[in-house]
């Protein structure tokens, strides 16, 4: 994370010094769990759920103009995924416990709207990106880097001309996060044929901090 967000830093540092439009962003949201099911066949299958917790992050987001910006956030959340799984001629199944880290690097195209009290502030994101996984248990770990996208709706609450408190919605989708090249399989994360879209809803808020004259 380091070599993403030493640039992010010169570039605020930068606006600052410039009085362009630019804004920090701060976010922290609950995301509720999300099960999977994968059946390689009636004797070999896996399910389970990615449990619910808190998730936070940060974005930095260039203002173009006032009715749209341009953001580079990234999101984390660490999460316990109980599985059950069956593999091939195995008699009984087997239930484990694994450790997963979500890193979600994502490029976001935000809409604005000013009321006109201009305290208030709605805004739409269609976001893109990639997912980052980690998976562990006692035996082994995996990781894999896969195709993101999300939606968020929300708003910025202007306390000052400089700072917001930000409340929105938020879903995230990664294709093939669950199977493939990660499986919380039955001695531990391996590979198989199944896989399976994780889907992530999100509720919360964070802080707005803006620079720059604009």
């Amino acid at each position: 994370m380091k070599k993403i967000f030493l640039p992010l830093l010169l570039a605020v540092a930068f606006s600052t010094a410039s009085g362009q439009g630019l804004r920090l962003n701060g976010y922290v949201a609950y995301v509720f769990d999300d099960g999977f099911n994968v059946y390689n066949g009636a004797s070999e299958y896996y399910s389970g759920k990615i449990k619910g917790g808190v998730q936070y992050g940060a974005g930095l987001e260039y203002m173009a103009n006032p009715m749209y910006g341009v953001e580079l956030l990234w999101l984390y959340k660490k999460s316990d995924v109980p599985t059950t799984f069956k593999l091939g001629n195995l008699t009984t199944e087997r239930k484990d416990t694994f450790q997963v880290t979500h890193n979600w690097i994502m490029l976001s195209g935000n809409s604005h709207v000013m009321k006109a009290n201009k305290k208030v502030e709605g805004i739409a994101g269609l976001m893109l990106g990639a997912l980052m996984s980690d998976v562990s248990s006692p035996e082994k770990s995996a990781n894999s880097t896969n195709f993101a996208w999300g939606f968020k709706l929300g708003g910025d609450i202007w306390l000052s001309d400089k700072i917001a408190l930000k409340l929105q919605t938020q879903i995230l989708s990664a294709s093939k996060a669950v199977g493939g090249t990660v499986y919380y399989g039955y001695w531990g994360p391996v590979a198989v044929p199944g896989y399976v879209t994780l889907w992530q809803f999100g509720l919360g808020g964070g802080l707005v901090i803006k620079f720059g004259g604009r």
